[in-house]
């Protein structure tokens, strides 16, 4: 059984470049498109009203993840 609530999401094409980066081709249904517009909007209009730019939420967040990498580590 499916849940309604989300959508479908998948990664139709992975292209990795010579510097270490990669392009992504991602495959989603209507639903799932809906949604990431409508959290988008949200993260957007958050942003604005804190007066925050969304470049500092996704340092917080790149921070996060490596701070994350990091407790894991640590555990082994």
């Amino acid at each position: 059984m499916m849940n309604e609530d989300v959508g479908m999401i998948g990664v139709e094409t992975v292209e990795e470049h010579e510097d270490g980066s990669a392009t992504y081709q991602f495959h989603m249904d209507a639903h799932a498109r809906g949604l990431l517009a409508e959290e988008g909007l949200k993260l957007v209009l958050y942003c604005a009203a804190a007066k925050l730019d969304m470049g500092l939420v996704y340092d917080f967040i790149t921070d996060h993840m490596e701070y994350y990498k990091d407790e894991v580590r640590s555990d082994d």
